[in-house]
């Protein structure tokens, strides 16, 4: 991804040297944030890009927000049309990774909204169209962090803290991403992606409650793999060791797209004949560059 030169901020498209916050905010001194990742897929010969979920997305911010008590200062229509106008402000041939984030600027230990100053920004990177890749999943020390300790369907900065740390372990471990387990030792998910494991006519993803993020990718696939191979997503736990029993193991998310499973700590997993995670990558990029596709909201032309 390559930086931009404008970003929306509180309200209005701006110059990306303009975006300052002090260092004594308190999104800068306890990572109080909650933010989104949208993708915008640059339209086959048009000047257009189509977002993909953008609704679903800024449901989900709000959510986020409620959950660390944060006041959200723009309503969602607004986040919407900023993205538009940014996406406008800089056109582009590739596609964008779009992060519309709310940080907390003043409001230290209080769950009073009234005494809170929240400001939010849009950033929008290029991001050049790969094909789909496979990766090695490792274990790793860390696990996911439960619900008693912090939320977690608050999508927020503080988490990804945790998750770099995981990312690290695991190109030190000789892999690229990791399993991340939860306290009862099942599968929670990657440090930013969904897990999918293929059974026969299932494909199995661990529920929220085992500490994984409800995917809005994953909802979108679910009505691939429904409509388009008949099979049925399950949301039920897994151990490490049902990924050695899967016939595919794929991630998911808004920028994995669709990722393949190739090793899990040095041993291959799935069957050698296996080719769903690219069918599905196929079919789920078809739909998110054609305007009319599933899970898009918002064309924007530009």
């Amino acid at each position: 991804m390559k930086k931009p030169t404008r970003i929306w901020l509180n309200g209005r498209v701006a110059g990306w040297h303009e975006a300052t916050v002090h260092v004594t905010s308190e999104t800068a001194i306890r990572g109080v944030n909650v933010f989104e990742g949208v993708m915008a897929y640059k339209v086959p010969g048009r000047d257009e890009h189509a977002v993909i979920a953008i609704d679903e997305h800024l449901a989900r911010l709000e959510r986020s927000a409620a959950l660390l008590h944060l006041p959200v200062p723009y309503s969602s229509a607004e986040l919407r049309q900023g993205v538009a106008d940014l996406i406008r402000a800089e056109p582009s041939s590739d596609d964008l990774y779009i992060r519309p984030t709310v940080y907390l600027d003043r409001g230290m230990y209080t769950g009073d909204l009234a005494s809170m100053h929240a400001g939010a920004y849009i950033t929008s990177y290029t991001r050049t169209r790969a094909s789909m890749k496979d990766v090695d999943l490792v274990s790793v020390p860390h696990r996911r962090i439960d619900d008693e300790t912090f939320p977690v369907q608050a999508k927020s900065g503080a988490v990804y803290s945790a998750f770099r740390l995981a990312r690290i372990a695991a190109v030190q471990a000789g892999g690229q991403e990791p399993l991340l387990l939860n306290g009862r030792g099942t599968v929670a998910e990657t440090a930013g992606a969904a897990v999918m494991a293929v059974f026969g006519d299932e494909v199995v993803s661990p529920p929220a409650a085992d500490g994984a993020l409800e995917s809005i990718t994953r909802d979108i696939l679910a009505g691939i793999l429904r409509d388009e191979f008949g099979k049925t997503l399950v949301l039920r736990s897994l151990n490490p060791g049902d990924l050695y029993e899967a016939d595919e193991v794929f991630l998911c998310g808004t920028l994995d797209e669709v990722v393949s499973v190739r090793t899990y700590d040095g041993e291959r997993v799935g069957k050698a004949d296996g080719d769903l995670a690219l069918r599905l990558f196929e079919k789920y990029r078809e739909a998110c560059t054609v305007p009319s596709g599933t899970g898009i909201q918002m064309t924007v032309t530009w």
